[in-house]
């Protein structure tokens, strides 16, 4: 038999899931290649590497990101 707690848990991988397909579903700007680097499509600044590993396939520097964010709300 479910508790409040099993229920909890159960709402909280449904919004994590339902969050991660969204997330997929709008990848957001590729990343330019300039010289082998990838570098923000935004700003062109080089994306560093870190950032490139916490977040396969990003094309935006943080800043720019968390701008877009800012102004739109998401991407």
């Amino acid at each position: 038999m479910a508790d409040c707690c099993d229920d909890a848990q159960a709402h909280e991988a449904q919004f994590l899931a339902q969050a991660l397909a969204r997330a997929h579903a709008q990848p957001g700007p590729a990343a330019e290649i300039v010289d082998g680097v990838p570098c923000c499509a935004e700003c062109g600044e080089a994306i560093p590497e870190a950032r490139l590993a916490a977040v396969p396939g990003v094309g935006l520097g943080v800043g720019c990101a968390e701008e877009l964010i800012r102004i739109t709300g998401g991407w």
